[in-house]
């Protein structure tokens, strides 16, 4: 690779309502979009099918975007989608291969599903200013029947075993104390997909792989997290994007390279007129915090990441936080980071972390 390149990259996207249609649109949130437009890549997790197609699964959340608001997904510049969620098979695999063919058909790249397992398994590989780039997506969500099989459509899995610890002294004198849960990453799925990686790191100038992971809220990172991420550093990737947790949580550097855990949602208008109880107290306990990441890769592969902060206006679409806004996201970015031995730097409206190999 001989010539710089700039790839932005945002949490959770959530669509249901249009913006290119919009002549109200908050022009806030169009200075976002130009900020995606500047960057020569454009990745995001894409958290629902795009299709009007098949019957919803019996699940406490279903969501999904009409065809017709491609044109806006495209609108906002992005150019590779993760699909690889616990929300892309809602409306089963006919949803799911109609998402695929609508993406594809209009210019969008999805990663992390397909109509078998070597399918959602395989990377986009595209290329930003002369460099080509591959883009790996897996999940360790997986509702029943998500993960692709040898003639089965679904999603890249990873798989997750829990185990749990009871301390006996502690019941003695407790009982009833919750038992601490250990997670473990299932080794055959993880090796497959870090397989993947090392073999086409050699072809590629830079590897971004995104993975589904974590808890939906809240601070804490779960022990399978990190080393799913350092594997996959360790495979061969450049960076690891984590999504799924609706809050914004800590990155951490690892062997030059950055893990973001989550950097919450870009996007989220999920559906509420209707909705039960229960499923608005969830949507409460979601953070109208996020950030983009920008990360400006030099020749060879080493990159200086940017973060800029955003925050849900009122109809769910990023714009730029600012005043203390800025400064509580800044914070709670800076604190968690701290806490996976990362340091980033806050001077006045820009945050930054740098890496080297």
């Amino acid at each position: 690779m001989s010539s710089e390149f700039t790839l932005a990259a945002v949490g959770d996207v959530v669509l249901t309502r249009s913006w290119t249609r919009d002549e109200g649109t908050d022009p806030r949130f169009l200075e976002v979009v130009d900020l995606l437009a500047g960057a020569d890549l454009a990745f995001a997790n894409l958290e629902s099918p795009v299709s009007r197609t098949g019957y919803s699964r019996d699940k406490m959340v279903t969501l999904r975007t009409d065809p017709e608001l491609v044109d806006d997904l495209k609108g906002m510049h992005f150019d590779v989608f993760s699909v690889a969620n616990n929300h892309t098979l809602d409306y089963g695999e006919d949803s799911l291969m109609a998402t695929l063919e609508v993406l594809e058909s209009n210019g969008l790249r999805a990663v992390g599903a397909g109509k078998d397992l070597d399918d959602a398994l395989s990377p986009a590989i595209v290329e930003a200013n002369g460099a080509r780039v591959a883009f790996f997506a897996c999940s360790c969500l997986l509702p029943l029947g998500s993960s692709a099989g040898v003639a089965r459509p679904g999603l890249a899995p990873l798989r997750v075993h829990t185990s749990f610890e009871v301390d006996p002294y502690m019941e003695m004198e407790e009982p009833g104390h919750a038992p601490a849960v250990h997670t473990q990453p299932d080794a055959a799925d993880l090796a497959r997909i870090c397989e993947r990686i090392a073999a086409v790191r050699d072809s590629v100038d830079f590897v971004a792989v995104s993975v589904h992971m974590g808890f939906g809220v809240g601070e804490e990172v779960a022990g399978y997290q990190q080393l799913v991420a350092h594997a996959f550093i360790d495979a061969g990737a450049d960076v690891v994007f984590g999504n799924h947790a609706h809050v914004v949580q800590g990155i951490e550097t690892y062997r030059g390279r950055a893990i973001l855990y989550s950097p919450s949602n870009f996007v989220a208008q999920q559906p509420r007129e209707g909705q039960p109880k229960e499923i608005l107290e969830l949507y409460a306990k979601m953070s109208d915090d996020s950030y983009l990441a920008f990360l400006d890769v030099a020749p060879g592969g080493t990159y200086r990441m940017r973060v800029v902060p955003t925050v849900s206006n009122d109809n769910g679409l990023p714009v730029q936080a600012t005043g203390e806004v800025f400064d509580r996201i800044a914070s709670r970015l800076t604190r968690l980071s701290a806490l996976l031995n990362t340091s980033i730097e806050v001077d006045g409206s820009d945050i930054t972390i740098g890496f080297g190999r």
